[in-house]
């Protein structure tokens, strides 16, 4: 059950370390766009490069939103 009482933090707002991972992994994943070049490995590498720094955002926000109750 405190799981979905967390879920729900994070899906209302009510926390900031959602958001800020999210655009952390936005700007980290620009960053290495730009430094990767036009037909460098980012066009087949990207995209799991994106997702992997989201999940971890997002399991951090997870874990830092259980421990602050």
């Amino acid at each position: 059950m405190t799981l979905l009482r967390t879920l729900r933090k994070l899906v209302l707002g009510e926390t900031w370390a959602l958001p800020a991972g999210v655009a952390l992994a936005v700007g980290a994943t620009a960053i290495a766009r730009a430094l990767a070049g036009p037909a460098g490995w980012f066009e087949t590498g990207g995209g799991w490069l994106l997702l992997t720094l989201l999940a971890g955002g997002f399991a951090l926000a997870v874990l830092r939103s259980g421990r602050v109750r």
